[in-house]
């Protein structure tokens, strides 16, 4: 009977072994799942940042040309502004003038 119950002890603690092992193993296959998952996660935020960050010099890029040619034609609107505005003061000082110069004649 001693040789049974010790045979019985035996295979429990064995039991118990083989199960902390395997405990053990499954701990360790979660942990480097974790870390693979986490390594995953941080390079597809990191190519998203780097992507949203191309993105937006792209954009960025677009509106300064895009302020620069708005700008050139103000420039050239006012300008265009400018000569009509010289040319009708000439224009309207010269017959001044004239109407002056024709009222004192």
């Amino acid at each position: 009977m001693k040789d049974v119950l010790s045979q019985i002890i035996q295979i429990d603690n064995k039991a118990f072994e083989k199960q902390k092992q395997n405990e053990n193993e499954l701990f360790k296959i979660r942990k480097d799942y974790e870390e693979t998952i986490s390594t995953y996660k941080k390079e597809k935020l990191n190519d998203a940042k780097h992507k949203a960050e191309f993105i937006a010099e792209k954009i960025d890029s677009a509106i300064k040309s895009e302020e620069e040619k708005q700008k050139d034609i103000i420039n050239r609107i006012s300008d265009e502004i400018d000569k009509i505005y010289r040319d009708c003061e000439k224009a309207l000082t010269e017959k001044l003038i004239k109407k002056l110069f024709m009222a004192e004649g």
